[in-house]
């Protein structure tokens, strides 16, 4: 397949230019979430699981409250399914945010060879099927399916697959008869405009600017002795939450143990 022809208009380049910044910083932001999260999920884990417990305790106290103001007693098993629907959600992030630790850790390092090699075959794969460069692209399931599976490989600096995918696309683009052709892409200045002020947006939020918290050992130890002062105040909570409950039940209120 020859090279694409982009069309007489010079801000082509620069619009190319711009989208592949745009996905680097995607990726270093990416990588930089990664970091974070092997740096501090332990203790973000930690965090978590007290305060879904505490807002279990909490939730407990509500239902066995309103049975006391209406003088009921409390069903055990009615109570265990109210707050397995209601810690539904609650237990499905720690879920996610175990899975994406556990994640993190199998990160590896690559060489700076291996890094280049990345780099220049993503470039090659933006020319050739990336959406917004070459829009037809998004009319074919297989394209798009191929680009997914290549930001996924290039996000997690995964260089055999990604090699593997280029020929995958290389073929792709044969079978459906892919040829040389002009680019026309409306509105382009817009859209340039629009990409410079997404780069803007992640070099300025989260996760991207983790990377100055990341570098800063002070500040790792701070962020780190702020996360334990937090999960020492839901400890903290969660006595008192204890000792609350215990008084509801002191005065008067009856709970049905179903037995199994």
């Amino acid at each position: 397949m020859g090279e694409m022809i982009r069309g007489e208009n010079t801000s082509y380049a620069r619009y190319e230019e711009l989208i592949t910044r745009r996905d680097n910083l995607r990726k270093e932001a990416f990588q930089y979430h990664r970091a974070y999260v092997r740096e501090f999920g332990d203790l973000i884990l930690e965090v978590f699981r007290k305060k879904i417990e505490c807002i279990q305790k909490k939730k407990t106290i509500e239902y066995c409250q309103a049975a006391l103001n209406h003088g009921k007693v409390v069903d055990q098993k009615l109570m265990q399914e109210y707050l397995e629907k209601e810690m539904a959600e609650f237990k499905a992030q720690l879920d996610d945010m175990v899975k994406e630790h556990d994640s993190s850790l199998k990160d590896w390092n690559i060489t700076e060879k291996d890094a280049l090699e990345i780099k220049r075959i993503y470039h090659r794969l933006v020319k050739k099927i990336h959406p917004d460069i070459n829009p037809s692209v998004a009319g074919s399931e297989e394209l798009m399916d191929l680009w997914n599976r290549v930001v996924v490989c290039y996000d997690c600096n995964n260089l055999k697959e990604l090699r593997e995918l280029e020929v995958l696309v290389a073929k792709a683009l044969e079978n459906l008869g892919a040829c040389s052709g002009v680019i026309d892409i409306p509105n382009l200045d817009e859209k340039i405009k629009a990409i410079e002020e997404e780069i803007t947006k992640i070099t300025e939020t989260d996760p991207y600017q983790y990377k100055f918290l990341l570098t800063d050992a002070d500040a790792v130890d701070s962020k780190k002795e702020e996360l334990k002062e937090e999960l020492q105040s839901y400890e903290k909570y969660s006595d008192q939450l204890d000792d609350a409950l215990e008084v509801i039940l002191g005065s008067g209120v009856k709970i049905t143990w179903q037995m199994k």
